[in-house]
């Protein structure tokens, strides 16, 4: 590679060639809108298929391919700058087949020619700019190009191929098995223990940014797989720390100008550690992810930021990233046209001091709060932050914080209000359905959580359109567009919309559809397991191959791995219906990546939380036993002023009752862990006998509440934990005994 390198330094050609003017843009038609956006460009740009590749073969032609997607900043650059060049365009034209991937689209691409640019450069980012040999193999890589050293790379990149093609295809051959080598890799199974998981999380503790939360510096990210973990490891453990590190990452965040103060909403990552400054795309993704972590801290803590938080951001999804029949687009551009018409990133959410002028009597309030200047903290404008949480404001401003709160509301409306007067940011209006998947399961946990019924009836309906769009007889495909579908499902498709359907059936108090969303999700796990390889091996990404090599994918970065979802999916499914066959694939599953997990657990976050739920069931305050015959939510105790559990259970299977008749059955049982023993209070049983026994047995049958008392003076130095034993049986059978323990604060 060394020897590439010098020539490119050293060996510059610049030479023209006549556009292809007037020619069709071979990327017409297309379901992406990111290709779309270079219809008019000078380059030939194909998309990726087998007419670019078999014309680069049979002409021996270099393959440039840049990566990128609709809603990035430096991809819009680089398309102004060099890819509307006519110079460049000529060169381009002449000496290589020019091909376009939308790696939203196509992750799979995204993720082989990524990981090319990261072994070369050692980083990456988009746009992602990768040359390969005719035969598609890649040799070299680099990230956003400068126009100027872009017409000199692509001199010296023919250079090297007309003049060293012998180092070309040897430094091809050594980086593609190196990436193929690394997509497929393997790793020893490793047990997962109580003990492996509070070490690490103990390590992750240590990366953590103590004063504005979240993990690393900057460029900062959410990181919200890794958080979800943490959470996770909160409710199962009572691990203050645990929690309080997603609780310091979702304040820091709230309070920066990463979270939309005006219209709601997060941006995709800080270019700070302090979140001030975003850069300014708005993904559905994050919306997903994040929305999820403040509705679960939300139940955990009852602090109100939280909640607020979570339905501004559920406003904005359905207000500006919801179509007309229901689904969800993929994002909002970073840039917009500022006053004098020009192209800009983050202009549409900046303010300068003039802009609030009109705010009247309420500007010097807005001004201190959100700490706007005439310099500016981004390019001579200001992205609004808070220093610090709206009930310490409010207490410096000596209001009472409900107060504050209202009149801070109605000033935003009327700053959005003056805000919609601005051109908009584009939208990608793609529909993508594994995103989709994670907004539906967000939207229907909070519906049930927040009793916000207009959350849970988006959720349907989004699944709805997907099933009726988007899933048919030869299974899913990927992206919807314009009334067009494209692209096959891909394994994070099927699994997260198999999560999505379960997540439905677990909200639902209806038998009917409560029956179908399982069904559905069944479904989905069964074509997981037909279509992408053994559960042995870990899972493929793709059906088919294309590029440099198959993935086994398994990081959880800023979406989680297409494994982790599919094994949170076999794992919920297990306690849901007897499925024997499908927890012997899941255990296999769990094999195949546990070693990876435990070896990188700072981006396997995903994949170690769904290791934990099939190895000791759900969190969240309802669970099921029974394989799916007993259902057990717990309801809110700070409402109801007792620790009260509901159970459901259906028809023809029972649990044993606290004082059975016999002594061979396991009683029911709630027992609170940490605290003196307190009353607790069991439904009266029903008196019958089975087919199995003439003994009369003492039943808990349908539905029914167990409470018990909260201590008065709880140990507060412990979580409370209380555990339900109990035991499901038909008329023929009894199951293995069960317990299910949920974290109180």
């Amino acid at each position: 590679m060394r020897g590439i390198i010098i020539a490119f330094a050293l060996l510059i050609a610049v030479s023209s060639a006549a556009a292809q003017a007037g020619k069709d843009s071979h990327l017409a038609g297309s379901t992406s809108p990111y290709l779309l956006q270079h219809l008019d460009n000078p380059v030939d740009w194909y998309p990726w298929g087998p007419e670019a590749l078999e014309r680069a073969k049979a002409e021996n032609r270099l393959i440039l391919v840049s990566v990128g997607y609709a809603s990035c900043h430096w991809c819009h650059v680089m398309e102004e700058e060099s890819f509307m060049n006519e110079e460049i365009a000529d060169l381009l034209n002449r000496d290589f087949i020019s091909i376009k991937i939308d790696r939203e689209s196509r992750p799979d691409l995204d993720e082989q020619f990524m990981t090319v640019t990261q072994m070369i450069t050692g980083g990456g980012g988009w746009p992602n700019t990768v040359f390969l040999t005719p035969d598609g193999a890649p040799f070299f890589a680099t990230t956003y190009v400068p126009p100027a050293e872009l017409k000199d790379m692509l001199g010296a990149v023919q250079v090297a191929f007309v003049d060293e093609p012998d180092l070309v295809a040897q430094e091809a051959r050594r980086i593609s098995q190196a990436v193929s080598g690394y997509l497929v890799r393997k790793a020893a199974a490793r047990e997962i223990t109580p003990e492996l998981i509070a070490g690490i999380a103990n390590e992750t503790y240590a990366k953590l940014d103590p004063f504005h939360g979240g993990y690393g510096t900057a460029p900062k990210f959410p990181r919200e797989t890794l958080f979800h973990f943490l959470l996770d490891h909160a409710e199962r453990t009572g691990d203050a720390d645990a929690l309080a590190a997603v609780t310091n990452l979702l304040d820091g965040m709230i309070r920066g100008g990463i979270h939309d103060q005006v219209g709601g909403g997060f941006h995709r990552y800080a270019i700070d550690p302090e979140w001030g400054v975003p850069h300014f795309e708005k993904m559905l993704y994050t919306q997903a992810l994040t929305g999820r972590l403040l509705v679960r801290v939300w139940q955990l803590t009852g602090e109100d930021r939280y909640r607020r938080a979570a339905e501004r951001l559920f406003d904005y999804v359905l207000s500006d990233l919801r179509g007309p029949e229901g689904a969800f687009y993929s994002a909002q551009d970073a840039d917009s046209r500022s006053e004098d018409g020009t192209k800009a990133e983050g202009s549409y959410y900046t303010w300068t001091p003039d802009q609030i002028a009109a705010l009247g009597g309420d500007r010097s309030f807005v001004q201190d709060l959100y700490g706007i200047t005439e310099e500016g903290n981004f390019e001579g404008s200001n992205v609004l932050t808070l220093n610090t949480a709206t009930e310490e404001i409010a207490a410096d401003f000596e209001r009472d914080p409900q107060a504050f709160q209202q009149r801070l509301d109605g000033i935003l409306q009327r700053m959005k209000a003056l805000r919609s007067e601005r051109p908009a940011p584009l939208t990608d209006r793609k529909i993508v359905v594994s995103w989709n998947a994670m907004m539906i399961q967000t939207l229907a946990e909070a519906g049930n959580i927040l009793e916000r019924p207009d959350y849970h009836d988006a959720a349907t309906t989004a699944a709805t359109f997907i099933s009726a769009n988007m899933l048919g007889e030869d299974g899913l495909t990927r992206v919807h567009f314009e009334g067009e579908t494209a692209i096959p499902g891909q394994l994070a498709d099927y699994a997260g919309l198999g999560l999505a359907f379960l997540t439905l059936h677990d909200v639902s108090t209806d038998p009917t559809e409560q029956k179908a969303w399982l069904e559905a999700a069944r479904r989905m796990a069964d074509e997981v397991q037909n279509r992408f390889g053994a559960a042995a091996e870990g899972y493929n990404m793709t059906e088919a191959s294309e590029g440099v090599t198959r993935i086994v994918p398994l990081d959880d970065t800023e979406l989680p791995s297409g494994n982790a979802l599919a094994l949170t999916l076999f794992a919920r499914l297990s306690q849901r219906m007897r499925a024997p066959e499908l927890e012997l694939s899941a255990y296999d599953l769990a094999s195949a990546l546990s070693g990876h997990a435990a070896s990188y657990p700072d981006l396997r976050g995903y994949l170690l939380t769904a290791l934990q739920e099939l190895q000791w069931g759900g969190t969240g305050r309802t669970r099921f036993a029974g394989g799916g015959h007993v259902r057990v939510t717990l309801l809110d105790h700070r409402e109801s002023g007792d620790i009260r559990l509901s159970l459901s259970i259906a028809e023809g299977w029972h649990i044993n009752a606290h004082k059975p008749l016999s002594d061979f059955v396991v009683p029911t049982r709630l027992v609170l862990e940490g605290q003196a023993p307190l009353p607790v209070r069991y439904p009266a049983p029903v008196i019958k006998t089975l087919a199995f026994s003439d003994t009369e047995l003492a039943l808990l049958e349908g539905a029914f509440d167990i409470a018990a008392e909260q201590p008065d003076e709880p140990n507060l130095e412990r979580p409370l934990k209380a555990t339900l034993t109990l035991q499901a049986c038909n008329n023929e059978i009894c199951l293995e005994p069960e317990e299910l323990t949920f974290v109180l604060r």
